[in-house]
């Protein structure tokens, strides 16, 4: 019986954390198929961006109020609503709308993506744990989302491939892949996500949730070392959706194996290191998490000091995939924790939900300037200098993750202070 409950526990992370991962792919299209949405779509480079920032922007807005819905909405109700909703605004996109229609639909891909999904899926991943299980269950949420996205990516890139290159078509497959796969799992949700509530221990805390909890939460000083945390390594993560764009364009790689590269940095290596980051807390020594993405921003500095160096005079192609990987190794590894922090912060369960909403408003601001920006260097930019750019804010990006790291790790261990100083420690944690 425990073995049967223990499988139904893992099937039912893999369905929340695939729903969570691909349920952004159409928001995101441009990360892999930016070149085919100017061709067949008829946009600008500065234009996806502004597609991409619409979408960035209206998920801050929600990322905090998405927290409230996590801890009061039933799960199953909200994740399944969430991905049929999303599958059916993928429909309408299929149509190649005009630019307007666009910026219309990305404002309710972030309604249905970010407001009723994602704090949702972040907590109902989190309760299917203990305190001591967090760096594990984040971890492989995050791998579970990469093999879901990879997978749903290697086969849609297959489908794009039959068409010709000029043949329109070959875009519109691919929505409407997306946009069945995302029902499906809709359905799935209903059968497998549970409401959530009897989850809860602290039940009488999450009847009197109120606004004054939201104010709590904004006082704990720990709230803004995750949420700079997050800020810093998503930065890195936005950068490195232009690996197809940077190895077309400063290495000459055909359209194709750059696509399918791409599919490999930001695919392929987000399922193999999401997990990673959770089994290195979980069976080794290191048991922090914070203190795990400490360690992979310093490497993430060395590879974007070199990736700086080498950018005015690309010589090897395979110079450039391996630097490339070996961020994104960091990237994702850290991805696979950052919300762990939370948890190894010893948030109250009945306020994950509002906690993660907050850290997601701060952290995943970079959605609204990252995508812009670099679309405005490249259209307005000799290719070395708008990559040159990129970097350097990448280097600015992972120095904000090593200072809060460091700020965070040294709050953590005054709060696990000897009985005789958590008195002073539980004053300076606030």
């Amino acid at each position: 019986m425990m073995e049967k409950s223990n499988f139904r526990r893992w099937l039912t992370l893999a369905i929340i954390s695939i729903s969570g991962g691909v349920s952004f792919d159409l928001a995101y299209l441009r990360y892999i198929y930016q070149i085919p949405m100017a061709k067949f779509m008829g946009f600008s480079n500065t234009e996806i961006g502004l597609i991409m920032s619409t979408f960035g922007i209206t998920a801050i807005i929600l990322y905090a109020p998405s927290g409230i819905i996590a801890d009061k909405f039933s799960h199953k109700k909200m994740m399944t609503f969430s991905m049929i909703a999303t599958g059916l605004l993928g429909l309408l996109m299929a149509v190649y709308p005009p630019f307007w229609i666009m910026i219309l639909i990305q404002v309710a891909f972030a309604v249905t993506t970010i407001l009723l999904l994602w704090s949702v899926s972040i907590k109902a991943a989190s309760l299917l744990g203990s305190h001591d299980e967090q760096g594990k269950i984040m971890g492989w949420m995050e791998g579970l989302r990469g093999v879901g996205v990879m997978a749903l990516a290697v086969f849609s890139m297959w489908v794009f491939s039959l068409f010709a290159p000029d043949n329109p078509s070959s875009l519109k497959a691919v929505i409407l892949i997306y946009s069945a796969v995302y029902i499906l799992l809709g359905l799935l949700c209903w059968f497998f996500v549970s409401d959530g509530y009897t989850q809860v221990n602290d039940e009488q805390a999450k009847e009197n949730f109120s606004l004054k909890d939201i104010t709590s939460v904004l006082k704990i000083s720990t709230t803004w070392y995750c949420s700079m945390i997050i800020f810093g390594v998503y930065t890195i993560y936005a950068i490195l959706s232009y690996s197809t764009n940077y190895l077309t364009e400063m290495y000459g790689m055909t359209l194709v194996a750059a696509s399918y590269m791409g599919i490999v940095i930001n695919k392929i290596f987000r399922a193999l290191c999401g997990p990673l980051g959770g089994i290195i807390t979980t069976y080794s020594r290191l048991k922090s998490p914070t203190r795990a993405i400490q360690l992979l921003a310093l490497v993430s500095v060395a590879t974007l000091a070199i990736l700086l160096i080498t950018n005015q005079h690309p010589q090897s192609v395979a110079v450039g995939i391996g630097l490339i990987l070996l961020l994104a190794f960091t990237c994702y590894a850290s991805r696979g924790l950052y919300f762990a922090c939370v948890g190894e912060a010893r948030t109250p369960k009945y306020i994950m939900g509002t906690t993660v909403g907050i850290c997601s408003v701060i952290g995943f601001l970079p959605d609204v300037f990252v995508y812009p920006l670099v679309g405005h260097w490249q259209d307005t930019l000799p290719a070395a200098d708008a990559y040159r750019n990129m970097w350097l804010m990448g280097i600015a990006a992972t120095a904000i993750v090593l200072i809060f790291t460091a700020l965070l790790i040294k709050n953590i261990r005054r709060s696990a202070a000897p009985a005789g100083t958590a008195e002073v420690a539980q004053q300076e944690f606030i």
